[in-house]
């Protein structure tokens, strides 16, 4: 029935926006956490938006209560009045009627099955229940709706040899659907209204937890603050020991050996080098060239004479002398200075060792290195929650300027 296309058109997002239409009541503990401590400056103070949005949910509810009455005073007409005209349709006698049995069959079926439709849809709406003015609105157009589907057949039978009064009938329906239309577009703000109070409830639910959420993460910027600057602390704590030990006696002394080795091992290798200078290796190669292990010998010498000599301290290059018979005193001397250079070497070396192992510092370094990486972890995690708590003050803005605007389309 084309009539009530507008109900169709108005609940074609029923669905969609049901949840949202859902009646949100805002007690007023409830309001008053909302709004304190809220950083933003709406036109209004606390009060006068608290005292605004109870008054506007009582004024809906009063006007869809005053709608919904309306339209039970509306249904009590419609059924006085069509009550008169059934009677009518049902005592028409269709036998006045020329028409064979089979179609007076068709048309008797046709007026009982559409009467008891009309009967059952009187009935439906006199039992309407007291709703929502967008629910019921959306109950009576389903309501015509099921109506039309099952009573059109029914009619068209009827009306075969039934005219006037079932015409009558019908329209008796046409004006109560028009007043209804009348009703729901006179009123149509009602629903916009009830939607924005209910954005602006949950708006304010959801700044509520945004305001939640950014407490929580300055507290935990403080707590990251605090941690960061106890660990800070503590490697101050242990950078001043460390430098405490490095003007110690015992620290200076073994800085003191480091530098003897350093120099006896550079000496080492000038003696080694020095060595190699004074050993005739064409004359060792022409004496061992059929030999192919003393050669392969020889020949390592000759590639990295520093490395292999160090090897074995020169025991193997001494062999292949005294075999060739090119050996010499400069050479005997040579090797036993690199020798005792050697043991030298390995006698502060020995010493060393123990006292570095004594000293603290590498442990308190290795100390400070965790601590570094520990303040780098907690820096990086302050920072993704700093980020975190700028998006959320960005949020809280757009929710502020949405509540703000759905206010200010109430002329508030």
């Amino acid at each position: 029935m084309g009539i009530f296309d507008f109900f169709r058109k108005l609940t074609k997002n029923k669905k969609r926006e049901e949840s949202e239409n859902k009646k949100i009541i805002f007690s007023t503990p409830d309001l008053a956490r909302v709004m304190d401590n809220l950083n933003f400056s709406l036109p209004q103070s606390r009060s006068e938006l608290e005292v605004w949005i109870e008054s506007k949910i009582k004024e809906i509810e009063t006007k869809e209560e005053e709608i919904f009455y309306l339209i039970k005073e509306k249904t009590n007409v419609l059924f006085k009045e069509i009550g008169i005209k059934i009677n009518l349709a049902k005592k028409f006698d269709i036998n006045l009627k020329k028409a064979d049995d089979r179609i007076k069959g068709i048309v008797e079926e046709g007026r009982k099955k559409y009467l008891e439709s009309v009967e059952n849809l009187i009935d439906i709406l006199n039992n309407l229940k007291k709703d929502r003015f967008e629910n019921i609105l959306a109950s009576i157009n389903k309501i015509f709706l099921d109506f039309n589907k099952k009573s059109h057949l029914s009619y068209e039978r009827a009306t075969i040899l039934i005219g006037k009064e079932m015409s009558e009938i019908k329209e008796n329906l046409k004006e109560f659907s028009k007043d209804l239309i009348n009703l729901f577009n006179e009123n149509q703000d009602l629903i916009d209204s009830s939607k924005r109070v209910s954005l602006i409830g949950l708006k304010l639910k959801l700044l509520e937890k945004t305001k939640e959420e950014l407490e929580e993460i300055n507290l935990e910027r403080i707590s990251l603050d605090k941690k960061i600057n106890g660990w800070e602390k503590e490697k101050n704590e242990i950078l001043d020991e460390v430098e405490k030990i490095k003007k110690s006696r015992e620290y200076l002394e073994m800085q003191k050996k480091e530098e003897k080795i350093k120099i006896i091992k550079g000496e080492l290798e000038k003696e080694i080098i020095s060595l190699n200078h004074i050993i005739d290796f064409k004359a060792l190669g022409n004496f061992y060239h059929v030999f192919e292990e003393e050669r392969n010998i020889l020949n390592k010498h000759k590639e990295n004479f520093q490395i292999n000599f160090q090897r074995d301290m020169g025991e193997s290059i001494l062999k292949l002398l005294d075999g060739a018979k090119l050996n010499n005193e400069d050479i005997y001397d040579k090797v036993n200075k690199i020798q005792n250079k050697k043991e030298e070497l390995l006698n502060f070396e020995t010493e060393f060792k123990t006292e570095k192992n004594k000293n603290q510092t590498n442990e308190l370094s290795f100390k400070i290195n965790q601590i570094i990486s520990e303040i780098e972890e907690l820096k990086n995690k302050r920072l993704k929650e700093e980020k975190r708590f700028e998006n959320l003050k960005i949020n809280k803005e757009e929710i502020i300027k949405e509540i703000r605007e759905n206010i200010e389309k109430f002329g508030f």
